[in-house]
């Protein structure tokens, strides 16, 4: 069940990452996202590890149908990466804008996200019964 079976699972790059079936590989970017954002916004779900799979993610949201939760994942990387999303991952971290406009954006972006829009356990679990 989600989120308690993805609480120990470890992801800290690409190889750990790949090791995982599709559906666990949803279910992992989701459980980051929602454990980096509600404790420190998206700034801190993109300085940490996890905004390496911020594509990933924005993917598994539409997979599983939470739309508005990707909607704003989408205008999250749109502030945090004014010149695009690097397409070396591994760069998130130092090519994110940390200025004070971006910073204030991102902050309204949290706002919304805490208002869960979307069920993402209703629907990760949905998707993880389906497709497991």
């Amino acid at each position: 069940m989600y989120p308690e079976d993805f609480d120990d699972i470890v992801v800290e790059n690409k190889n750990d990452f790949a090791k995982h079936e599709v559906p666990v590989q949803v279910a992992i970017c989701i459980h980051q996202l929602e454990a980096q954002v509600n404790n420190g916004g998206f700034d801190q779900y993109f300085h940490n590890t996890s905004g390496m799979f911020a594509l990933e993610t924005k993917l598994a949201l539409r997979t599983i149908g939470a739309i508005k939760t990707a909607s704003l994942l989408e205008e999250a990387i749109l502030i945090g990466y004014p010149s695009g999303y690097p397409a070396d991952s591994s760069l998130h971290q130092e090519l994110l804008s940390d200025s004070d406009e971006s910073l204030e954006k991102l902050g309204e972006l949290d706002n919304e996200f805490y208002g869960y829009s979307d069920d993402l356990s209703g629907l990760v679990n949905a998707y993880l019964r389906i497709n497991t």
